[in-house]
C-alpha cells in the first residue's frame, strides 16, 4: 500500500527534457542504456526548424542542420561533437559547434545521465542561448510501469558572471512494439528556472550591437542598418527562479540496423514573461505558445 501511494504522490508532484541540439543524440543513448553488449560509433543527421528554449525565440526563425558524431562505450560513457548550419538563404551559416561528454547508466527501472557540454556560437547568432559557454545537466528516469518520470537540473555558465539553474520534470509512457524496433512515448513536462541568460541575449542581440545584417531591425528596439542606440536593458525577472514553460511532446524512434529514424514534434507553452527596461521604456514581453520539430537519422557501426 505504501508503495501505491508513494508512486501516486509522484505521480501527483510531477505531473515534465529536451535540451536543445543534443537532445536526440542523447535520446539515441538513453535508448542504448539496456544494450551495453558493445561499444559503437554513431554518424547523425538531424533538423530542427526552430531554435527554441523554454518558449523562448528569436523574433528570426533559426532552422538547423546539424550532424554529429557519438561514441558511446559500453561501460557508460559517451562523446558527442557536432554543428549546427543556420538555413535560412540570407543567412547560411555554421552558427554553432559543440561538444559533449558524459555517462549514464540503468539499474533495474532506474536510469540516470550526467553531461558537460561546451557551446561555441558563431558572433553574429541570434540563437537565445548564444551567451551560454557551458551547461552541466544531471537526470534520473523511473520506470513505473504505468508511466516513466523524469527529473532533470541544468546548470548553465554564461559568458558574464551570471549563472541560470533549471529543473526539469516529465512525466510519459512508452508505447513499443513486439519486436522492438518501433516506439512512441508521448509525454508532458514543466520546467523551472531562471533567466539571466535570456537577459544577456537580449542585451547583446535583441537590442544590442551585435544586431547587424539580416537580423538588424527585426527585434524590437532595432530599426533599418544602424547599431542600435539603446545602453541598458534590465529583465527584472533575470534571476528570479520561476516556472518558465509546459511541454507536450512526441518522440517516435524506428530502428532498421544499422539505422535509426527519429522524429519529434514539441508544443511549448512559455510561462511568465520577462518585464523589460530598455532605458526608460517599460514593457511586458508578449510570449506566444510555439509548435517545431527535430528529425534525425543515424547510423551506428
Amino acid at each position: 500500500m505504501r508503495t501505491h501511494i508513494l508512486k501516486f504522490s509522484l505521480f501527483l508532484l510531477f505531473i515534465f527534457l529536451y535540451n536543445s541540439i543534443e537532445a536526440q543524440n542523447k535520446s539515441e543513448i538513453n535508448r542504448s542504456t539496456k544494450e551495453r553488449d558493445s561499444s559503437y560509433f554513431s554518424l547523425s543527421l538531424g533538423f530542427i526548424s526552430d531554435a527554441v528554449y523554454l518558449g523562448r525565440k528569436d523574433s528570426i526563425t533559426a532552422p538547423y542542420l546539424y550532424p554529429s558524431i557519438t561514441y558511446y562505450n559500453k561501460s557508460g560513457f559517451y562523446a558527442i561533437g557536432s554543428f549546427s548550419y543556420l538555413t535560412k538563404p540570407d543567412d547560411s551559416r555554421i552558427d554553432l559547434f559543440l561538444g559533449s561528454v558524459g555517462y549514464d547508466f540503468t539499474s533495474n527501472d532506474l536510469s540516470g545521465d550526467f553531461s558537460i557540454t561546451k557551446y561555441f556560437f558563431n558572433t553574429d547568432s541570434y540563437n537565445v542561448i548564444s551567451e551560454v559557454e557551458a551547461d552541466i545537466t544531471a537526470s534520473l528516469k523511473y520506470d513505473f510501469d504505468i508511466f516513466n518520470l523524469s527529473v532533470s537540473s541544468t546548470f548553465f555558465i554564461n559568458k558574464n558572471s551570471d549563472s541560470d539553474f533549471f529543473i526539469s520534470t516529465e512525466i510519459g509512457h512508452d508505447f513499443v512494439s513486439s519486436n522492438n524496433d518501433f516506439q512512441i512515448s508521448p509525454g508532458i513536462g514543466v520546467f523551472f528556472g531562471s533567466q539571466n541568460f535570456y537577459e544577456e541575449y537580449y542585451i547583446n542581440n535583441r537590442f544590442g550591437s551585435n544586431r547587424t545584417g539580416s537580423g538588424s531591425g527585426s527585434g524590437q528596439g532595432t530599426g533599418g542598418n544602424e547599431p542600435t542606440t539603446t545602453t541598458t536593458v534590465v529583465m527584472q525577472e533575470s534571476e528570479k527562479f520561476d516556472l518558465m514553460a509546459i511541454e507536450l511532446s512526441l518522440p517516435i524512434w524506428y530502428i532498421n540496423k544499422p539505422f535509426i529514424i527519429s522524429f519529434l514534434p514539441i508544443l511549448v507553452m512559455p510561462q511568465n514573461p520577462a518585464t523589460l527596461t530598455v532605458d526608460s521604456t517599460v514593457y511586458e514581453e508578449d510570449l506566444e505558445t510555439t509548435f517545431y520539430w527535430m528529425a534525425g537519422i543515424s547510423y551506428r557501426f
